[in-house]
């Protein structure tokens, strides 16, 4: 960490106590991306963003007072200071939360990788220019690469507070995105994909090209099907759409609001018994871990439904306050205002199968790739969503026929009562992996709307 900023947090902290707030806090975050954009073997885009910002908080007349700024210099000091004293005189309820003091040890985690500080303008710029070329050779109706880039990113945060607590955090990423169209006839499709590599080991050009050649070739001579009430296999890819989409409803404080289908339902089934919903910070190899959350309380690894059985809510200290428990480490947040609650990593727990043995298990249905418009195609309260779909055919066991312009209907809750069995396709340790994931899911009854 820059000493410098260091000795701005202990002088805010300072002054802050002789200001008046009984208890403070400064949050420190920077975020460096460079990005390079490739279109027609030429590059066409070009950023490098650096940013970072000081936010604090305190308590000053039994109200938490908020103030961020961008501008870090020593003339911050007094503005956050009085910023967060005006903001304490415009609140009407009195927060109970307090700072956090800390915790003694934290999870040791290093996702700054030094091997990764060589990535330059001339390695990303050749990066995107060899992924458009190896897309492009991969088949003759790939028309063209309408979406090429690779970024490096890094970030960093420091948590200090009047209590004593110092958390600090670093991590950096390289990543990767190629979309193109294919034609045949007038049969025009399209497909992208994106990777995140935090060696450079782990990245193939060839092989990203080919993931995304493969897919988008086998989407020609996709159709609708007729309406339909039929089991689905759904793609691990769109499970964690729909769990993402959903994971809200997990939260205390949507719980607490009342704007959560599942107010009063802690302790009750509210799943199969087959799943297994998991909110885990920190995950053994994957690149994805957080080793504290936005009020500095460590990782911790939360079961969410045990089994079908709904155990806990996600909590931040505020919601775990009010309903007597204690924070399950999913504060985030709370720059600008206070703190909310986020998953960290939130996934299904795998099955035993693999996703050819879900489609024989189905015999015949439809095989969701992905789903579309899940900002307008899904109530987060009540659970319906309805989902513009694309897919194939599957039919005795085997993949067939490509289809699209397809529409998926149910709820939310209803389908995790009734999943059928679930893939062993879980993996938060490659590439590919996001902060939501899901196995491949074999769903029956569900409305497919089509021609």
């Amino acid at each position: 960490m820059d000493k410098k900023i260091e000795g701005y947090i202990e002088e805010l902290l300072k002054e802050a106590e002789k200001a008046g707030f009984l208890e403070a806090e400064a949050v420190y975050s920077a975020d460096t991306t460079m990005s390079v954009s490739a279109r027609e073997g030429k590059i066409v885009e070009f950023e490098n963003n650096d940013s970072s910002g000081i936010s604090f908080r305190g308590l000053y007349n039994g109200q938490m007072g908020y103030a961020s700024t961008e501008d870090i210099q020593p003339d911050m000091i007094p503005f956050l200071i009085k910023q967060a004293k005006d903001n304490c005189d415009v609140l009407e309820v009195k927060e109970k939360i307090t700072v956090y003091e800390g915790e003694k040890e934290y999870p040791e985690f290093n996702g700054f990788i030094e091997e990764l500080t060589s990535i330059d303008y001339d390695y990303l710029a050749k990066t995107a220019l060899s992924l458009e070329k190896a897309l492009l050779a991969y088949d003759p109706r790939i028309e063209a690469v309408d979406d090429c880039f690779a970024v490096y990113g890094s970030a960093e945060i420091m948590i200090r507070n009047s209590k004593g607590m110092l958390c600090e955090s670093r991590s950096n990423g390289f990543d990767v995105y190629i979309g193109c169209r294919a034609k045949e006839g007038d049969d025009v499709q399209t497909y992208g994909k994106g990777w995140s590599f935090s060696k450079f080991s782990e990245f193939d050009i060839d092989k990203c090209a080919e993931v995304v050649g493969k897919r988008v070739i086998a989407k020609l001579g996709a159709k609708p099907i007729p309406s339909v009430k039929t089991p689905i296999v759904m793609d691990k890819t769109a499970a964690k759409s729909l769990l993402g989409s959903f994971a809200g409803s997990f939260s205390a404080e949507a719980i607490q609001k009342g704007i959560s289908r599942l107010v009063g339902k802690l302790g009750e089934t509210i799943a199969d018994p087959k799943i297994t919903l998991i909110d885990e910070g920190m995950i053994e190899g994957s690149m994805l871990c957080m080793p504290f959350d936005s009020e500095g309380v460590s990782a911790k690894r939360t079961v969410i439904i045990d089994k079908g059985v709904f155990k806990s809510e996600l909590h931040n200290r505020k919601t775990a306050l009010v309903d007597g428990v204690e924070s399950t480490g999913n504060a985030t947040g709370g720059s600008k205002g206070p703190l909310g609650v986020a998953p960290t990593n939130m996934y299904i727990e795998k099955g035993e199968f693999t996703q050819d043995q879900l489609f024989e298990k189905m015999g015949n249905g439809i095989y969701i790739t992905a789903i579309h418009g899940l900002h307008a195609g899904i109530n987060s309260i009540s659970g319906d969503f309805s989902l513009m779909s694309e897919g194939f055919l599957v039919e005795n066991g085997k993949v067939t026929k490509p289809v699209n312009q397809i529409t998926i209907a149910d709820n939310f809750f209803d389908v995790l009562m009734k999943i059928e069995a679930l893939a062993d396709d879980v993996d938060f340790c490659t590439p590919e992996s996001t902060h939501i994931q899901s196995p491949s899911l074999l769903i029956p009854d569900v409305s497919v709307a089509g021609e």
